[in-house]
């Protein structure tokens, strides 16, 4: 199972847990449950310390690259104003690239305790 693929490849996804379908729907409909965002951010100069952005966790993950995970209701534009007003200047950003992963797992532990 190759869940990163999946998302960037198809449109349509079914999830199944011991033979049985407990999720069949499209991709993106899937991804719209994800309350949190997770972006890998590159920065245009070392980030010497992590800074506090309100309502976001930043993992470093090198000196010129975050991790960055907000709520899904927070504004892009709001969270990129902070993080330049805290100095951080981004030249590229992706999506982790686990975002299935997260919610097949999730599928399958609320499937799990419902029976």
């Amino acid at each position: 199972h190759y869940l990163e693929e999946a998302e960037q490849l198809c449109k349509g996804i079914a999830i199944i847990d011991k033979g049985e379908i407990i999720s069949k729907t499209t991709v993106k409909a899937l991804l719209s449950q994800l309350q949190q965002e997770t972006l890998v951010l590159d920065l245009k100069s070392k980030m010497l310390s992590i800074p506090n952005i309100s309502d976001a966790k930043i993992n470093k993950i090198d000196d010129m690259s975050i991790e960055i995970t907000f709520a899904k209701s927070k504004s892009i534009n709001t969270l990129f104003s902070e993080l330049s007003a805290n100095g951080i200047d981004v030249i590229s950003l992706r999506n982790k690239a686990n975002r299935l992963e997260e919610l097949f797992i999730s599928l399958i532990e609320t499937n799990v305790s419902k029976g």
